[in-house]
């Protein structure tokens, strides 16, 4: 009972010092002037499991060696310890004035994995080997730089959800050169990436492709006429008009580049709603829904393909087409009920 007791009045010390060296530790390591250097006062050590047990056949091979009066073990004993030093010198050598110059990665969709690089820069006149990168829910990446060099790792993180996925504090490490220790340091990159809804794996085939009438334009899932289309008639041929709106004959017979404007340069729409689906459908499923079917009327042939309308509650993206439509339908049905700007980190 005495030994508890003693116990119990010593651990909520031990759990406020345990505390400190925490919130010291979690001090943000942000980029300035675009890296994030590791220096000195960063740049932590700790003897690992191996270095410990080395350590404690040292002090046997010690006590060994006084007792019995052995000059060799002595000698054997204290060139162990300045190997021992200089390994624990060598692997804070190894990270000390390493350079971690940002990360960039690719948005994904829900259930595939986000795949980060991270550049690293070695400034300095000496090489750095075995230096691992990692974060929380990536397998720790080991590269080696040469003198005066950069690489890029690559790490890789599991499925994630829908919505914003923001990249975890890095963790940059090595046990070079006896893993007797292990240095670390971190470092925050902010990088922040959108995770798309996960496209529905056999979804039904788009809705119909319609021409909108003029007197369809008060309602919101119909495409409204452009202001070029107000009036029918034929005009110039203008770099960057679509194909479609070339009138073909008139140019053959008047021998000059002519297109349409107005009611003759109308065209198939097609609408994805939010409405027009089931009412049983979860949130999910349905953005899920929306998702594959924004992507296969992107990837419908050039000469078939209309041009398509996202229509969320408070929110309609079109008609148009092409990768930048694409990427702001994704966006939307990414942030659907989500923060539109991704949350700062907690420090």
């Amino acid at each position: 009972m005495p030994l508890l007791s003693a116990l119990l009045r010593v651990l909520p010390g031990l759990r406020f010092v345990r505390e400190r060296v925490q919130r010291f530790l979690s001090r943000p390591r942000r980029p300035r002037d675009g890296a994030i250097r590791l220096d000195r006062n960063h740049v932590y050590i700790l003897p690992t499991a191996t270095g410990a047990g080395f350590a404690l056949l040292l002090v046997a091979m010690l006590l060994t060696s006084l007792n019995y009066n052995v000059s060799l073990g002595f000698l054997l004993t204290f060139l162990l310890v300045g190997v021992m030093a200089s390994a624990m010198w060598q692997t804070h050598r190894n990270l000390v004035d390493l350079e971690v110059r940002g990360a960039a990665g690719e948005p994904v969709f829900a259930g595939r994995t986000v795949n980060v690089s991270v550049a690293l820069v070695n400034a300095t006149a000496w090489a750095r080997v075995g230096v691992e990168t990692g974060a929380r829910g990536a397998a720790p990446a080991e590269s080696s730089l040469d003198a005066h060099d950069g690489t890029v790792t690559a790490l890789s993180f599991g499925a994630q959800p829908r919505g914003w996925f923001r990249l975890p504090r890095l963790t940059v490490s090595t046990r070079f050169p006896l893993g007797l220790f292990r240095a670390w340091s971190y470092a925050d990159a902010p990088l922040t990436l959108l995770v798309y809804p996960e496209p529905e794996a056999v979804a039904p085939p788009l809705p119909a492709a319609f021409v909108p009438d003029p007197g369809e334009a008060d309602d919101p899932r119909v495409a409204r006429p452009r202001a070029e289309e107000a009036a029918d008639q034929l005009r110039p041929y203008r770099p960057g008009d679509p194909l479609r709106s070339i009138a073909w004959k008139h140019s053959a017979r008047l021998d000059t580049w002519l297109a349409r404007s107005g009611q003759q340069a109308r065209h198939a729409q097609c609408v994805l709603a939010w409405d027009a689906l089931p009412r049983s459908m979860e949130v999910e499923a349905r953005l899920s829904r929306l998702c594959a079917w924004v992507l296969a009327a992107e990837q419908a042939p050039a000469g078939e393909a209309p041009e398509y309308t996202l229509v969320l509650p408070g929110l309609a993206l079109g008609p148009a087409r092409g990768p930048a439509h694409r990427d702001a339908c994704l966006r939307a049905l990414a942030l659907w009920g989500r923060p539109p700007v991704p949350e700062e980190a907690v420090a």
